[in-house]
């Protein structure tokens, strides 16, 4: 009897660990799918950044970047590797604070290997006073979530929670506990994250395309000794950095990016602390630098504190030299960023077809297997027509059905492999699905006496410019976004083209 006791208390104790092991393994599991995903097609794209980080092999990375997005958008690594052969990586996210960015090293150490960190400087200063850690919560964990779990995020998750007592411990080991409420909002990439994490061929870099259209004066070094106060805790953590570069023999180098929020306070602050620490500091907001390096803030920056693909073009030649010639970082040749020319290439044409107003020009750039092109007419778009654009519809596996077809109603779905076309006198519409079935749409067309209007709807969002004339909406499959959507008036003979 004795035995049997002892037995039945066993299978009981096997069966609370069993069932202790599935809840826990359930709970880390509806995690990964909760937690929140910024990924190579959005605009700052975190989560591919970590992920990509540790896919590069150990110790080929020579340079780091670290800071908000003002780094994410200022320092290119491809576009250094292209000019000077430098291999370097952006681990810079969107508002990353100072806590965030010593961690990031601290990790990123375990790793590489750099002979150089740029620390882009915009947050040494008071951004969220309100916020123990300079920040909100969004983003401290926008930083954190995607680290690997090692000695260095257990530490970086107690100094957060202990520096902001709103946060708690447990919900990083557990994130369900932060996201339950996220079920409700999940979406293809949370179910995806194995095929779309492995797209980090930028290697942390936005490209911004806009221009800013602003004016700006930069400032002269020495013009004032007003010296602003840098945030307490972010000095801190810079001290920190410091002493890790050093211990580490890493040149450490602060940078700040054209930006209408640095002053030549902040730059007497900056310069009083890399005189202090010997580190190296250039300031592309004081004059002679500025202007060395032929900065146009209308045209370089998108907005006040952000640079542009252009910017980050004319950054990375000029700290490419830097890195060279004061560093003595030498050129090397790495697959790892070699075979990501070709990428950098598609998106720096993906960014000249938002800006190009030529209309046969526009359809050469529209023959690209990465596309899919949907065409809609409104009001009328054939009168201006001549062989030229006639020859270049053809080109992309259209009959041209629309050339002599005044007033006509026109759509035309552009796909690899495969072309739809109607022209008809009457309103039309289709629909079907692209990327093997996982997005949706929906293409109207009404000529000038048949509703005089068009659209073209991708899972339920409106594209279409609705002007008269021809509105293309390109569709990158590869990006998994609209990257464009024109009209050209091809109703008179400027073709004018409106976005």
């Amino acid at each position: 009897m004795g035995d049997f006791n002892v037995l039945s208390h066993k299978k009981f104790i096997l069966k609370g660990i069993l069932l202790f092991l599935i809840t826990g393994m359930l709970v880390l599991f509806l995690g990964r799918f909760l937690t929140p995903k910024f990924l190579y097609m959005d605009m700052w794209p975190t989560t591919s950044t970590h992920l990509g980080f540790y896919q590069m092999e150990k110790d080929t990375i020579d340079v780091l970047f670290l800071g908000s997005s003002h780094a994410v958008s200022a320092f290119n690594p491809q576009e250094l590797y292209n000019q000077y052969g430098i291999t370097s990586y952006n681990l810079g996210s969107e508002q990353q604070n100072l806590v965030m960015s010593y961690y990031w090293l601290k990790e990123a150490l375990r790793y590489q290997s750099p002979k150089a960190v740029i620390l882009e400087c915009y947050f040494l200063f008071p951004y969220n006073t309100k916020e123990p850690l300079n920040t909100e919560e969004a983003f401290t964990r926008k930083s954190l979530d995607y680290m690997r779990w090692s000695s260095v995020k257990r530490e970086a998750v107690h100094t957060v929670c202990s520096i902001d007592e709103k946060q708690s411990v447990l919900s990083y080991y557990l994130p369900v506990i932060r996201y339950h409420a996220r079920w409700k909002h999940l979406e293809e990439n949370d179910f995806t994250l194995q095929e779309t994490g492995r797209h980090y061929e930028l290697k942390g870099f936005t490209p911004l395309t806009w221009n800013s259209n602003a004016e700006y004066e930069p400032f002269i070094e020495g013009s004032s000794t007003e010296c602003e106060s840098m945030e307490e805790l972010m000095k801190e953590y810079l001290k920190k950095m410091i002493l890790l570069c050093q211990n580490n023999g890493i040149e450490l180098i602060l940078v700040k990016t054209p930006s209408v929020y640095q002053d030549i306070g902040r730059y007497n602050a900056i310069r009083e602390i890399a005189d202090e620490y010997q580190l190296l500091f250039y300031d592309f907001n004081e004059k002679e630098l500025y202007e060395e390096t032929a900065w146009d803030f209308a045209v370089d920056n998108v907005d006040q504190g952000h640079v542009s693909l252009c910017g980050s073009v004319k950054l990375a030649s000029r700290l490419g030299k830097i890195l060279q010639d004061v560093c003595k970082i030498e050129s090397r040749a790495d697959e790892q960023w070699e075979s990501t020319r070709q990428y950098y290439d598609q998106v720096q044409k993906d960014i000249r077809l938002r800006t190009e107003e030529d209309f046969c020009e526009y359809l050469d750039m529209l023959d690209d297997p990465r596309y899919v092109v949907f065409m809609a007419v409104k009001d009328e778009a054939s009168k201006a027509l001549d062989e030229e654009m006639i020859s270049g519809l053809k080109k992309l596996g259209l009959d041209a059905a629309l050339a002599g077809q005044s007033w006509c109603s026109y759509i035309a779905v552009i796909a690899p492999g495969t072309v739809t076309e109607k022209a008809e006198y009457g309103k039309l519409e289709e629909i079907g699905t692209i990327r093997k079935g996982r997005s949706s749409y929906t293409i109207n067309s009404a000529g000038f006496e048949h509703g005089n209007s068009c659209s073209v709807l991708i899972d339920g969002t409106e594209y279409a410019v609705n002007h008269r004339g021809l509105n293309i909406v390109v569709y990158n499959q590869t990006s998994k976004k609209v990257i464009d959507s024109v009209c050209f008036n091809t109703h008179e003979e400027s073709c004018s083209a409106s976005r």
